[in-house]
């Protein structure tokens, strides 16, 4: 069961984390567009967004299995004070990603110029923030 978690866990990895270059991509890659034209093909794009939330998903339920599986006491004591780093910097993620959300709910309506103008900064911190967790879970299991 074990290594259903752990496939699970790196195909959200891979949704996750994925999704975010991606956005990173499409946003560097439309900078000379017309505001109007960039911002239709953005909130296309933003479909992306659900596959960073289902990576997410993904994460947090194979993660728990894992924890389960192994032991909670087990996992928390072998992950040591790298894996307690991990699991904070995955609270503020599950925050942004639902923030990221909020903001894209409000993009789409009319007057929603300042939410999508807030979006490409919490899209990178987003994306920092996977990289980091990333980096931590290595230093924590390794």
């Amino acid at each position: 069961m074990l290594d259903l978690w752990l496939i699970i866990h790196f195909i959200g990895l891979a949704l996750g984390v994925g999704a975010s270059f991606a956005a990173l991509t499409l946003a560097l890659a439309t900078r000379s567009m017309p505001p109007a034209e960039r911002g239709e093909f953005m909130r296309r794009a933003s479909i992306l967004g659900k596959n960073g939330s289902l990576g997410l998903l993904l994460l947090i339920i194979s993660g728990l299995g894992i924890m389960i599986g192994r032991g909670v006491d087990v996992v928390m004591a072998w992950g040591g004070p790298m894996f307690h780093i991990k699991l904070t910097l995955v609270v503020i993620l599950i925050g942004l990603v639902g923030y990221l959300q909020v903001l894209m709910r409000k993009a789409r309506s009319s007057d929603g110029a300042a939410a999508a103008a807030r979006m490409p900064f919490v899209s990178r911190i987003v994306l920092l923030l996977g990289l980091s967790i990333v980096v931590f879970a290595v230093l924590a299991f390794h």
